[in-house]
């Protein structure tokens, strides 16, 4: 069985080993080795990548007890091989995983919260509490979280070789369905649990524990955290982002969250009378469509071809326009796309969805609705004008066999 090196020493980068077996599989090659540095996938952490001997570890996987790394090349088997992990990685995972500790300690210390699931990806990492927490809650978590970290605590690992030896220890967590020798990860004076993770040598490795997110999940709370060199980069990135915002505005940074602020008052403001221009301007239009409406009998038919519109306001103009015993089609072009709205107002026979077939093919769109109104868009407006006049030819004449 392979030697876990990684057990003994977290920051241990490098080692030689003897190339027990080498089998092809997949786009690689299966190497099991007499020791690694490797750490294989497993309890929520990604694994190591590197090099073996000249080729690229892929990936490492336990199977069977086994470390298995996986590798874009043969090594002859009985070989003596270099292996060398990709330490920036090791070293970032090893950071968000001893901080997870530590949050979830914080958690279960201040609010009996339970960890019911981690996972750690190369970009972020998440806990999943078995109860409700607040955002005050967090704060506090995450304050008590960092108080270990500035402390330097040391984070030690050890060994144990039965589950009686465990016993008596005051676990925050016991992973189930462990096989000796059972490995307890102790951060002193804090967090003690099961844990086959590299972890750092002391707390103040972590460098510092961020709450970025959250949601609700199962009944529960799932956190999105980031420690170390991520919690770095996305300060760095907001920080950057909060001084062009404040130059945008001519301000102080302090002063760019109200600058902000008055600009989305602002904006709504102009956006309510936008609207009001709008549904006013729709007024003077419907009057203008209905006095050059086209009769179909007892009915009157408005079709028009506008420009720039949106989907709602061009609703809006189309139910004006369709007064009693009178049908309005407006289509809209903006940009390469076609939208078009059918209404017809009080006393009409027919239901819109009878004639909206006839809409749609002529348009080359989809669309549909019942009763008095129905939309639907086409991809492309090429045609549009002459479409419109054949579907008001079409209504006028199904109109004008109406009684």
């Amino acid at each position: 069985m392979t030697k876990r090196l990684y057990d003994l020493d977290s920051h241990q980068v490098s080692t030689e080993s003897t190339v027990l077996s080498c089998l092809p599989a997949g786009d690689g090659f299966d190497v099991v080795l007499d020791q690694t540095v490797f750490f294989p996938e497993g309890g929520g952490q990604p694994c190591d990548i590197g090099t073996l001997g000249g080729a690229s570890v892929l990936h490492v996987r336990e199977e069977a007890g086994e470390i298995i790394h996986r590798v874009d090349r043969a090594l002859a088997a009985g070989s003596v091989v270099p292996g060398e992990i990709d330490w920036a990685r090791r070293f970032d995972l090893m950071q968000q995983h001893t901080g997870e500790h530590l949050l979830s300690f914080s958690f279960y210390e201040l609010f009996g919260a339970s960890n019911v699931g981690f996972h750690l990806a190369l970009d972020y990492a998440t806990i999943d509490f078995d109860k409700p927490v607040s955002r005050e809650e967090m704060r506090q978590a995450e304050l008590l979280a960092n108080r270990f970290v500035w402390r330097n605590l040391p984070v030690r690992a050890t060994l144990y070789e039965t589950e009686e030896s465990i016993a008596a220890l005051p676990l925050r967590k016991h992973a189930d369905g462990l096989t000796p020798p059972i490995r307890i990860v102790a951060i002193e004076g804090a967090d003690l649990c099961t844990c086959c993770a590299p972890h750092c040598y002391t707390t103040g490795e972590i460098g510092s524990v961020f709450i970025a997110d959250a949601s609700s999940y199962k009944g529960g709370t799932r956190i999105t955290f980031i420690c170390g060199e991520r919690a770095l980069a996305l300060h760095r990135a907001q920080h950057d982002d909060l001084d062009a915002i404040a130059r945008r505005f001519s301000c102080q940074r302090e002063a760019a969250l109200d600058a902000v602020k008055k600009l989305s008052d602002d904006y709504g403001a102009l956006k309510k009378s936008e609207r009001e221009l709008a549904k006013a301007l729709n007024g003077y239009m419907a009057a203008e469509f209905a006095a050059s409406a086209s009769p179909a009998g007892r009915f009157r038919v408005v079709a028009q071809l506008l420009a720039g519109m949106d989907a709602a306001r061009l609703k809006d103009l189309a139910q004006t326009v369709s007064a009693d015993k009178t049908i309005a089609l407006l289509a809209s072009a903006g940009g390469e796309r076609l939208s078009y709205v059918l209404s017809c107002g009080a006393g009409f026979p027919l239901d819109v969805s009878e004639l909206m077939p006839a809409v749609n093919g002529a348009f080359g769109g989809k669309g549909g609705g019942r009763g008095t109104l129905a939309q639907g868009t086409a991809p492309s407006v090429v045609g549009a004008k002459e479409a419109l006049e054949q579907v008001k030819t079409y209504f006028i004449k199904r109109l004008s066999d109406q009684k």
